[in-house]
């Protein structure tokens, strides 16, 4: 397993040794989001329909964690991604692994999800953890504008 900024996950700034899971923590050092590739990690994030669009100075999110990121830019390039590969889940969990487990990345994500309860997985987390991460200014100035449209649609004086 490694860790590394986001920054230089996007600029390729490791080498693949086989993973397929990662674990994404805000500048807090919470755990947010855990999600699996089995082709490749950098592609599920960066590739079409990836978590995140990031074309030389345009960035945008397109998930969940991708949206996360984008709403605490500059901030979130220095937040960390984790890299793991199989092996390094197998170990992590040791016998938490049911015996009749096959030992794919797709087996193991759920296990993943389970002991390390991120805050935006829904699926597999029975548990999930509250998101720390302080509120950005344009989280703040869209969940005003949120609660705008919610009062004007239902909170309208007839």
């Amino acid at each position: 397993m490694i860790e590394l900024a986001l920054y230089d996950f996007h600029k390729q700034n490791y080498e693949d040794n086989g993973y397929c899971l990662y674990v994404v923590k805000n500048g807090l050092d919470d755990i947010l989001y855990i999600g699996i590739s089995d082709v490749d990690v950098w592609g599920r994030w960066f590739g079409w329909g990836g978590h995140m669009m990031w074309d030389g100075n345009v960035i945008y999110g397109e998930s969940a964690v991708g949206t996360k990121i984008e709403n605490n830019l500059p901030d979130s390039l220095s937040w960390k991604i984790q890299l793991w590969t199989l092996n390094d889940c197998v170990d992590f969990l040791g016998k938490a692994i049911p015996p009749h487990n096959a030992r794919t990345v797709k087996s193991i994500e759920p296990l993943m999800i389970r002991r390390l309860s991120p805050a935006l997985n829904a699926t597999y987390n029975y548990n999930p953890r509250k998101d720390t991460t302080p509120k950005s200014e344009k989280e703040m100035t869209l969940e005003k504008r949120a609660d705008q449209a919610y009062d004007e649609i239902f909170n309208k004086k007839k």
